[in-house]
This record gives structure tokens, C-alpha cells and sequence, in this order.
């Protein structure tokens, strides 16, 4: 399960994306509403953890927004805002479900199990590319009976290669996703990480590679070469 966490109190919306992470569920976090937003349009998700009360872009808005562009991404609110009006509001507008502050993380994660496998949105737990699989559950590369671990951000990379592995994956995508900037700083991560990957795959004698694309990204290719 992927789960984008839209909050603006970065220290709580960070303990619930590591709270989620420990329970093998992806989860990234963003701290603005119009960030939110821009990253919930892409339809990457299983689940929005959304709050009300944002920056830049209100709550209510974004569930609006989001239905009218016709992402239909379950949504559970999570908000101070305990009124019978604000409830029915947020629903009526497309939200799914809705908990309020204080919360017990046990009962979030329940709900948004309980959302993904009532809308059938959760993506396979293992995924496929020519002879490799990654399994998500355990954050494990497989070829046939051979098997390596990834660390999480190798495990992430990977992901987004193979649920992309149609087109090229731009570096700026990619660092977005992951660490959450564009920087320059951070290119040199990003490439470190491929490395890692690279020889993964090599290690397990894989026919498949990943491509650098000159000045844009990577692609996950067939090959009979392995790449270190």
C-alpha cells in the first residue's frame, strides 16, 4: 500500500509516515496544501491521509478538487474539527472516512486497510519485470529461487521503476518521491542509489538493467549484459 500523508504539522505528520513505514505501508508526507494536492493529482496512491486545516490550500478544497479532476484515491480526513457539520461536509464533498484528533495510530492504520480493500486499490504485493520480482511485503528483489534485500530507499527506487516501467522515470520525479526535493545536493543520492541497485541485479543474475537516460532519468530495461 502507498499512503500520502497531507499535513501540516510536519512532527506529527513524520510519525505517522514512520509509524506507517514500520507497518509496510509506503508513506510519504507533505506539509502544504497545494503540495498535497499536486502530488495527490498524480494518482500514485492506495490512500490520502488528508487534515482540514492547511496552508496554501484548505482541506475541503483539495477533496473537491481531487473529485472533480476524477481522482478517485480513497480519502480519510484526519482533524480537530469533531462537528457533525464538518463531518457531514467532508463527506458529502467525496472524503471517505474521517478521524478525529486525538487518534490512536492502531485504529488510522485498521481504517485505511479497511478504505483500500473496499475500493480494490491496493496495488499487488509483488510486482514484475521480465525475470525479477519485487516483493513490497518484505522489501525483497527475486529472481527465480535467489533473493536479495533492499534497503528502503533501494526498495522505493525500485518501485518506481517497475510501476513505470513503461517510459523513462525523471531524476526530479524520482527525488520528489523519495527525499522530498529537486535540489542539486541531491543528485549524487539518487545515483548512488542505482549503483546499489545495479549491482543487485547483477547479483542475482538478472535480465534486466537499468538504463540512464542522458539529462532526464532512468529506465528499467531487458537485457543479456549485467550492468555493476
Amino acid at each position: 500500500m502507498k499512503a500520502l500523508i497531507v499535513e501540516d504539522k510536519q512532527q506529527l505528520a513524520d510519525a505517522i509516515r514512520e509509524y506507517l513505514r514500520n507497518h509496510k505501508v509506503d508513506a510519504i508526507a507533505r506539509y502544504d496544501g497545494l503540495e498535497g494536492y499536486e502530488e495527490a493529482k498524480k494518482g500514485y496512491y492506495d490512500v490520502i491521509v488528508l487534515d482540514l486545516m492547511l496552508p496554501s490550500m484548505d482541506g475541503l478544497t483539495i477533496i473537491k478538487e481531487l473529485r472533480k479532476a476524477k481522482v478517485e484515491t480513497p480519502i480519510i480526513v484526519l482533524t480537530a474539527k469533531a462537528s457533525t457539520e464538518d463531518k457531514v461536509e467532508c463527506l458529502l464533498a467525496g472524503a471517505d472516512d474521517y478521524l478525529t484528533k486525538p487518534f490512536v495510530l492502531e485504529e488510522l492504520l485498521a481504517r485505511l486497510f479497511v478504505l483500500t480493500r473496499r475500493k480494490g486499490t491496493v496495488l499487488p504485493n509483488v510486482l514484475t519485470f521480465h525475470d525479477i520480482s519485487l516483493d513490497k511485503l518484505n522489501h525483497q528483489l527475486i529472481k527465480g529461487e535467489d533473493k536479495v534485500s533492499l534497503s528502503l530507499k533501494e526498495y522505493e527506487i525500485m518501485e518506481l521503476l517497475m510501476v513505470n516501467s513503461d517510459q523513462i522515470v525523471d531524476k526530479k520525479y524520482i527525488l520528489s518521491k523519495i527525499w522530498g526535493k529537486e535540489e542539486d545536493a541531491y543528485y549524487n543520492s539518487a545515483e548512488v542509489y542505482i549503483s546499489f541497485l545495479r549491482k543487485k541485479l547483477s547479483a542475482l543474475g538478472a535480465d534486466v538493467e537499468i538504463k540512464s537516460i542522458r539529462n532526464v532519468g532512468y529506465k528499467l530495461i531487458e537485457s543479456t549484459k549485467h550492468e555493476i
